[in-house]
């Protein structure tokens, strides 16, 4: 068991000044002590009482002083200093020693003595001052306000360093709050684009399945006009097949010149293979390739005598019109579509029906390339454009990339091909003038427009 030395010291001093002040009250009344002490400046002490007494003079020159004991300090017990020989000399007169002798008295002395320079006329009256101030009403809380106006500049600066503190912590409580917000709305504003992507594809899916719909309406409610055998308006079909051979070109040459086309079509990796389909094949060059290139293809046109030159090649070839073979083919059935000069031959609105049937038959992430005579080029839109009769209108490589986009296809592109003749090219010093006259005039004279449908990763 641990015993706490100092506690114990500090109960007995304490029960010994008790039973002190018990003897010196007593001696005192024996004594018949006088009235006329003066009761005011006792009352003012009474807050000091905790110290106890001393006996009177006759009884203290009989035994040592008891040592003045502090039982409200934390420290160890000490004995305080004897009183200064003055005071002795004091309590040793016959009248009034008796009052300096009172326990009060004493001990009002031994607190001024114990203020910081010692006993002295400023520390008498100060303590005499203070005892009587504080028996005034009002004073001592008057005292408590002026200490506390006295810690006000100090407890003042400690409030506002806590305010700064504060605000700073709300400050960086704001920015992190502020980061959260904006890094939720991110994610919520980037799961809306997502969203938004999602839909809109939806939307246009269910816009191609209407007009499908519509469509196939129209076909049951209107009966299908009987297949003429293909014949080109005002032209023969043998005829034309002769105008082909003078305008268009050799078969050699249609070939070296369809050779940059199979890049977009040897690269198909479905299975099982899904063939390629040739709208207006003519001749068969390039089905011609496409088999050599063991591609799956087959081609459509409506000219009886290009189907016999291909049947002759034992290529697979059908005599229908190009969009009504179209409306009879499955959903994504083609691994893609070509049709080499055919867009220039057909009005506005077939060639827009056209763009539709083929982004419903090609499989997702199939292509489809148009090749059509290029209008930029001067020669070629004023003049070489109309030497086929059966042409309706030169088509600019804008307008078709629009149809294309707007009818449901993505990365579509335009590929210029096919430039003049190098020998025909002006020659001239003046590079500004020569250069944009060579691209109008001799400049390519035909182009690609390509498309691929959506949903191939």
């Amino acid at each position: 068991m641990t015993i706490d030395l100092k506690k114990l010291q500090k109960t007995i001093q304490a029960e010994v000044n008790r039973r002190e002040y018990e003897r010196v009250d007593a001696s005192a009344n024996n004594e018949k002590m006088s009235r006329s002490v003066p009761n005011d400046i006792v009352r003012a002490f009474e807050l000091l009482d905790i110290e106890g007494y001393l006996p009177p003079r006759h009884e203290v020159a009989s035994q040592p002083e008891v040592p003045l004991i502090d039982v409200g300090s934390d420290e160890t017990p000490t004995a305080q200093t004897p009183p200064p020989s003055l005071y002795r000399k004091l309590r040793g007169l016959p009248v009034v020693g008796k009052y300096f002798g009172h326990p009060r008295i004493m001990n009002f002395l031994t607190r001024v003595r114990q203020r910081p320079g010692g006993a002295t006329v400023k520390n008498l009256f100060t303590s005499l001052a203070r005892g009587v101030i504080v028996r005034i009403p009002g004073a001592q809380r008057a005292s408590h306000v002026l200490a506390v106006a006295r810690h006000m500049p100090e407890r003042l600066s400690a409030l506002e360093w806590h305010i700064a503190d504060g605000h700073a912590r709300l400050r960086n409580v704001g920015i992190q709050v502020q980061n959260q917000t904006n890094q939720s709305l991110y994610t919520h504003a980037l799961a809306i684009q997502q969203n938004e992507q999602y839909l809109v594809q939806r939307m246009r899916r269910l816009e191609r399945l209407l007009r499908e719909q519509v469509k196939t309406i129209a076909q049951l409610e209107a009966p299908r006009p009987a297949f003429d055998g293909g014949a080109e308006p005002g032209m023969p079909a043998e005829l034309y097949l002769e105008f082909e051979a003078n305008f268009r070109g050799s078969p050699e040459m249609i070939r070296e010149r369809l050779k940059r086309n199979l890049m977009y079509f040897r690269d198909d990796t479905v299975q099982p293979r899904l063939p390629v389909l040739d709208l207006g094949c003519g001749r068969g060059e390039w089905l011609q390739l496409l088999k050599e290139e063991n591609i799956p293809a087959f081609g459509v046109d409506s000219n009886s005598s290009m189907i016999a030159r291909c049947e002759d090649a034992n290529l697979e070839v059908y005599l229908d019109d190009a969009v009504e073979y179209l409306a009879q083919l499955a959903d994504n059935s083609l691994a893609g579509l070509t049709a080499f000069h055919i867009i220039e031959h057909l009005p506005l609105g077939v060639l827009i029906r056209l763009i539709d049937e083929a982004h419903r038959v090609v499989r997702p992430g199939g292509v489809v390339l148009f090749e059509t005579p290029n209008p930029e080029n001067l020669i070629t839109g004023a003049c070489n454009f109309y030497i086929d009769p059966t042409h309706r209108n030169p088509l600019p490589p804008a307008l078709v990339a629009f149809l294309l986009k707007a009818r449901g296809f993505e990365r579509v592109e335009i590929d210029r091909r096919h430039p003049g003749d190098p020998l025909l090219l002006l020659q001239s010093n003046e590079e500004a003038i020569s250069g944009p006259l060579n691209q109008l005039l001799f400049g390519p004279q035909d182009y690609a427009a390509i498309g691929y449908v959506p949903g191939k990763d």
